[in-house]
């Protein structure tokens, strides 16, 4: 950017102390001591400067270097703005420009940049700089800004990342031996995929090896990329329909889908517009069981708030409003939301279409489906959706509504399905959800009642294997079967603990019986203490290669389950001990102890033991011991275990998950990755670990994989320099970024690499050296200052250089130190490596000796 014609204020004197210390404090036996460095406070230096930019207490996203001059009327350098930079942080130029238009001491903005005096362009904002911590902080009044939800960021700032491949796994083998023989069995999942200029690519396949023989799977492989402007993705490949209007179908097609992540974090989701009218300039305070979720103030008169952050699906808000001269009001606004509910205005859409592609269905008929929601009020979302298929199409209507006794939402669907041998099919299927909190009672519950209105209602995935099963010849009643479905969802408070139950209640069109299931649980603690209780019904089966069948029809298990857990100490490390035991409806029974903790108190090295006995009907009673070993590093998670029982069997077990990325910096060793990621790279910091990624760190070129960032928001990652070589300094040890969802972000870190030597340097007669006394190099270039004990701090280029002391004028004021040709193999002190050598005064060369 252009900078505009700055220069110094004569009257101003750079070199006058701020403050005077005197030496008489200071006991030193090394003569004169020279505190004048220390007379004046840190001064900020013109140059280029890369630090962290909070404007409003907000972090902006995408600033980089940041240009400092020299500034009249301030002896530190000023940061230079111009009104591309003011834009990117809020400022609204029209609203500035109306407001201050008959002020003539406020200065126009034009396109050339300024330095500090930030306040004679926008009145009442403020710049300040903290040096030591890099922090840029500006504020700039309310009034100025543009207006704009509430954790909104600019699409120009989302960053398709670095075009990258990468390989992520998930191996597993399981090896039983038993009476001289051996069984194993080994998997391993594997997700592949690239990002080329915007795109996605992604392919999932899993392999099976069992005992010589081998399967691999094939489970989905598409590309993706973002359509900014509608906020949503394109997806090309094998996909499955969203499920949450229609029922969700495996494609092999295209879709464009509505991403609500694309939308400021206050916007996602649903929340009641508060709206309310003021009397004065008033405070407005909304609270959720209790506790404050937002605050405001507004002017006098009618006021909206509509970016609220969602805050679940329960418990009404009560709104107070605190007027200028003390008087509150309160307003109790309903909030109870069923998952298609969306804020008022907002629309989201998803359209899919291809081949179906279901494991359960021999043919690929073509397949479109669509659905919309539109927020119409505050309170009220109208959705629809409809399905097409060879000769088969169904269309969906619904509505829901947050109410004051809670959320509804209703909806009707209609079906018809033709087939050549079994004529027209129609039905109607009525679908109706319920969703509420309590929280004078501590009670929140949602129910799902559906039910199917004909015998003939039909859904796509049925209509389809209907239709392969006549062609084969076979009868057609097997397809569908649900006549009604009850599903509930209830939590209750009591005690410190909570009582939860799901189920679901299902009944079926013929002679099919009637399913239940469910899971009625209770959880608590007591100081260190904690406790759960269950009750669970489930259908019986087993494993038959990858499908489950049933050991017969309609056979069910009623298991009651019971489990402690206690830490062994009072430290964090502390092992954990946990008991447990079940027992089934068919009398067979379970107990087994567990102990885990931490290897040697090392986070990322756990272990557990245990121990259990098992008693079925019809058998003697089984004891087995396993222990087992997992260490996560920055280049994945692996785990070993061994288990062995007394009827003689005995089970290795081994796991390893984590990822392999290419980039343009080389290939690194990664954790698992999650959708969205960030490559890091700060040369010459190897070890270095990063804030808040357990086991992850810069591994010898200065690269690391951050997994699971946050798309579309502003991402702060923050390297922590222990670990890595203490010749390498950062300049930024913090940078953000804001990726796209799928992106491999890229982040920077400036570094210097720089040798440093801690030196005990004394006179030739073993006297100090004087306290404060600077430490130059041959180029003049101060490198150190001679600390408490006569010892010094340098880095620079140190290697066989020779380093002058100077406390004085001439060379009775100074000596000199000479360093060893190389600095490999010397001995630490405490962290750095240390000599110790004698300052002589002249240009002569001292020896030196290692230190003790």
């Amino acid at each position: 950017m252009a900078i505009g014609p700055v220069g110094p204020d004569p009257s101003l004197d750079p070199t006058a102390p701020q403050a005077t210390f005197s030496s008489d404090f200071i006991h030193s036996s090394g003569g004169a001591i020279d505190l004048s460095r220390f007379e004046r406070g840190n001064i900020t230096l013109a140059g280029i400067y890369r630090p962290s930019v909070l404007v409003n207490g907000e972090p902006i996203p995408g600033m980089r270097d940041v240009v400092f001059r020299q500034v009249a009327d301030s002896e530190s350098a000023q940061p230079c703005f111009d009104r591309s930079t003011l834009l990117r942080f809020g400022l609204d130029i029209e609203k500035l420009q109306a407001r201050t238009a008959a002020d003539a001491s406020i200065r126009l903005l034009g396109d050339t940049a300024f330095c500090g005096h930030l306040e004679q362009y926008v009145p009442g904002a403020t710049v300040d700089f903290d040096d030591g911590d890099q922090i840029l902080r500006v504020t700039l009044p309310q009034a100025f800004l543009r207006t704009r939800a509430r954790g909104y960021v600019s699409p120009e700032f989302w960053e398709d990342g670095e075009q990258a491949a990468m390989l992520n796994y998930n191996a597993n083998t399981f090896q039983v031996r038993r009476d001289g023989k051996r069984s194993t069995d080994s998997y391993v999942s594997l997700n592949a995929g690239a990002n080329l200029g915007g795109w996605r690519l992604r392919q999932a396949g899993s392999l099976s090896l069992r005992d010589g023989s081998s399967r691999w799977r094939n489970n989905q492989v598409y590309a993706q990329h973002d359509l900014t402007d509608a906020r949503a993705q394109l997806t090309v490949g094998e996909m499955y329909t969203n499920g949450e209007i229609l029922d969700s179908v495996r494609v092999r097609g295209i879709g464009i889908v509505s991403d609500q992540r694309m939308l400021p974090a206050s916007q996602r989701g649903y929340a009641p517009v508060i709206r309310g009218v003021a009397d004065s300039n008033a405070q407005v305070t909304i609270r959720q069981n209790g506790y404050v979720i937002h605050s405001t103030t507004v002017a006098p008169g009618a006021f909206e708030i509509d970016d609220l952050y969602p805050t679940g699906y329960g418990s009404d808000l009560e709104v107070t409003i605190t007027e200028a001269d003390g008087r509150t009001k309160i307003i109790l606004v309903p909030y109870t939301a069923v998952p298609q509910m969306l804020r008022e205005g907002t629309t989201r859409f998803g359209v899919w279409a291809g081949q179906v592609d279901e494991a359960r269905v021999a043919d690929t008929p073509f397949i479109f489906q669509g659905t919309v929601q539109h927020g119409i009020t505050a309170n009220s979302t109208l959705y629809a959706g409809v399905t097409a298929s060879n000769s088969y199409v169904s269309s969906l209507v619904g509505a829901a509504i947050n109410l004051p006794f809670g959320a509804i939402a209703l909806d009707v669907t209609g079906s018809r399905a033709a087939f050549r041998r079994d004529g027209v099919r129609r039905g109607v299927s009525t679908r109706l959800r319920y969703s509420r909190s309590l929280v004078s009672t501590g009670t929140n519950f949602g129910l799902a009642a559906q039910r199917f209105s004909t015998r003939d209602y039909l859904g796509v995935t049925d209509a389809s294997r209907l239709r392969s099963r006549l062609r084969r010849g076979l009868a057609g009643e097997s397809a569908g079967g649900e006549r009604s479905r009850f599903d509930a969802n209830i939590g209750q408070s009591i005690a410190s603990g909570r009582l939860s139950l799901t189920g679901s209640l299902v009944d079926f069109w013929g002679d099919r019986q009637r399913r239940v299931d469910y899971t009625l649980a209770y959880g608590s603690s007591w100081r260190s203490f904690s406790y759960n209780i269950s009750v669970q019904r489930s259908r019986l089966g087993d494993m038959d290669g990858l499908r489950a069948t049933y050991a017969r029809h309609g056979a069910t298990d009623t298991t009651v389950f019971v489990s402690f857990s206690v830490p062994l100490g009072g430290s964090p490390s502390s092992p954990n001990l946990g008991v447990s035991y079940n027992r089934g409806s068919a009398n067979d029974a379970t107990a087994q102890a567990r102990l885990n903790g931490k290897w040697a108190g090392n986070d990322d090295l756990t272990y557990t033991v245990a121990a259990g006995r098992s008693k079925a009907p019809s058998s003697a009673s089984v004891t087995t011991g396993n222990a087992s070993v997992a260490y996560r590093g920055y280049a994945g998670t692996y785990r070993a275990g061994i288990s062995r029982n007394s009827s003689g069997g005995t089970q290795y077990s081994m796991v390893a998950t984590g990822a392999i990325v290419a980039h343009g910096d080389g290939v690194t060793l990664a954790q698992e990755l999650g959708e969205t990621n960030a490559i890091i790279h700060a040369p010459g910091a190897a070890g270095a670990g990063i804030e808040s990624q357990s086991g992850v760190h810069l591994d010898r070129r200065g690269n690391a994989v951050v997994r699971s960032l946050l798309p579309y928001q502003i991402n702060t990652i923050a390297i922590d320099p222990r670990g890595a070589s203490h010749d390498v300094q950062l300049e930024s040890t913090s940078e953000t970024v804001v990726p796209r969802a799928g992106a491999f972000a890229r982040l920077d870190y400036r570094t210097s690499v720089a040798e440093s030597l801690l030196i005990h340097a004394t006179r030739p007669d073993g006297e100090p050296l004087p306290f404060g006394a600077s430490v130059l190099d041959a180029a003049g270039q101060t490198v150190g200052v001679v600390g408490q004990g006569s010892k010094i701090f340098a880095r620079g280029a140190l290697a066989g250089s020779k380093l002058t002391v100077s406390w004085g004028e001439g060379e009775a004021g100074s000596c000199r130190v000479t360093i060893p040709e190389t600095l490999d193999g010397l001995e630490t002190h405490g962290m750095h490596r240390a000599i110790r050598a004698s300052c002589v005064m002249g240009s002569s060369s001292v020896a030196m000796k290692k230190a003790a």
